[in-house]
């Protein structure tokens, strides 16, 4: 996924760095050429004062002088870089200073013009005075020109240089900065529960980001309506069937005694056995509306889990005689005790044992065992009966959901398993019998209590 930061701090950056690069090679160029100018300039400026002093008695009564003659200590390491010297128009030298390169031909053409003696390169400035008497050549080693061009045009570049970081930094900084709101939106809505869908509070909020946190509230709270509805009528539904479905029933048990015809008898009880089904299947559905809001468990006790399963398998012993199924428990002589609400371990225990009574055929065998591992309480109830594909585990948890259209169930008995198993932290698990049985054994892990 992009980072609208990394995406915008990217490209800024790119820009201004591109922008800054520009600027600093024209700032560079332009420094070194007016550098270069202003050194020419330095030269003309020399050499009109060396002309000022041609009507003096210097130019009148010379003496010719050598480039080595005495000793000469210059007063500045740059000083030997720029020399000078004066010619009578026949072109002898009459004033020579002492770093003036030899090999200089002494041919007057006034103006600038480049040399190269013995591998190095000079710039030299002929002028001639007003009546031709004279002419003054000014020379400097272009090496020492470029280099002070260069710390010129440097000293002028380098600030936009130690600019263009900052300005990286500020730019990354700014981005972030602006950014924050999406940031906290984002943080308030992976930190809430399910169920939490009140609307987003932002202070100091951006006109872009307010249009989007006011279309997120504005959807929470449509969903909110919409889930309290589905809840509602779930609820009143399933409250409301209860009576009718229950004295259906009844009438209907009564005509099955009262019919004789075994065919008639034999519909009648087809019928007992839907009406059953829709009891059960309302009776979920108010569990379910019950769990569904719940994020977290309302109270949490100290559930004797060993205790609890002897309880749900003596209320679900009739259901097992009356179908002719071996229902037992497999529990350690020391109880075992887990953090829960006991309501809901119940509930979740009872739906477990109905769910594999109603799929096992009759003469088959349902066990609930209990053990412990690794400071975890296993609860595996195992049966005999026609087992799951793995299509059908990886979909079995879903609402009304059935393998076969032509078992009892309703198919909301492991949803209601599995939510229960969630509030309480509990994994749970699907496989195969071992040594080649058939059947299917659910695995739900607790923590275990602390003593």
């Amino acid at each position: 996924m992009t980072s609208i930061r990394r995406a915008l701090s990217i490209s800024l950056i790119s820009i201004g760095l591109c922008a800054g690069l520009v600027s600093a090679s024209l700032s560079f160029y332009a420094a070194t050429d007016e550098a270069e100018e202003l050194f020419d300039a330095q030269m003309a400026q020399m050499a009109r004062l060396m002309a000022q002093l041609a009507p003096g008695t210097a130019f009148d009564s010379p003496r010719p002088a050598s480039a080595g003659e005495g000793e000469w200590e210059p007063a500045h390491p740059y000083e030997k870089q720029l020399s000078y010297r004066v010619l009578s128009s026949a072109g002898n030298t009459l004033i020579l200073s002492p770093s003036f390169p030899e090999g200089v031909s002494s041919s007057a053409r006034p103006g600038y013009r480049d040399l190269e003696l013995d591998s190095t390169r000079w710039r030299l400035f002929t002028l001639a005075t007003p009546d031709s008497r004279y002419y003054i050549q000014v020379i400097q080693d272009d090496h020492i020109r470029r280099e002070l061009a260069i710390k010129i045009a440097l000293t002028n570049t380098l600030p936009i240089l130690i600019f263009l970081p900052l300005l990286g930094f500020t730019i990354w900084w700014l981005i972030g900065r602006n950014l924050r709101p999406l940031l906290s939106i984002g943080e308030q809505v992976s930190t809430r529960s399910s169920d939490n869908l009140d609307p987003l509070q932002l202070e100091q909020i951006p006109d872009e980001v307010d249009a989007l946190v006011s279309a997120l509230n504005e959807l929470l709270q449509r969903l909110q309506a919409s889930f309290q509805r589905e809840r509602r009528f779930t609820a009143d539904a399933a409250h409301e069937l209860r009576t009718p479905l229950a004295a259906l029933q009844v009438h209907c048990e009564n005509l099955f005694q009262q019919l004789q015809d075994p065919v008639a008898r034999s519909d009648c009880d087809q019928i007992k056995d839907g009406l059953g089904c829709m009891n059960r299947m309302v009776e979920q559905l108010l569990q379910l509306s019950r769990l569904d809001p719940q994020e977290h468990l309302p109270d949490i006790d100290r559930v004797n889990l060993s205790d609890l399963c002897r309880d749900m398998i003596g209320d679900q012993i009739g259901f097992a005689i009356e179908r002719d199924i071996d229902l037992g428990l497999d529990a350690p002589d020391t109880d075992l005790h887990i953090p829960g609400n006991a309501f809901y371990l119940g509930l979740m225990l009872r739906n477990l044992i109905d769910n594999a009574l109603r799929y096992t055929p009759q003469g088959g065998e349902v066990t609930l065992a209990l053990n412990t591992q690794d400071e975890k309480v296993q609860l595996l109830l195992s049966d005999s009966g026609p087992g799951l594909d793995e299509d059908a585990k990886s979909r079995v948890f879903e609402r009304f959901y059935r393998q076969s259209q032509k078992a009892s169930g309703s198919g909301l008995g492991l949803s209601i398993v599995k939510l229960i198993a969630d509030l309480h932290g509990a994994e749970v698990s699907l496989k195969d019998r071992s040594s080649g049985q058939q059947g299917l054994v659910v695995q739900v892990e607790f923590s275990k209590a602390s003593d």
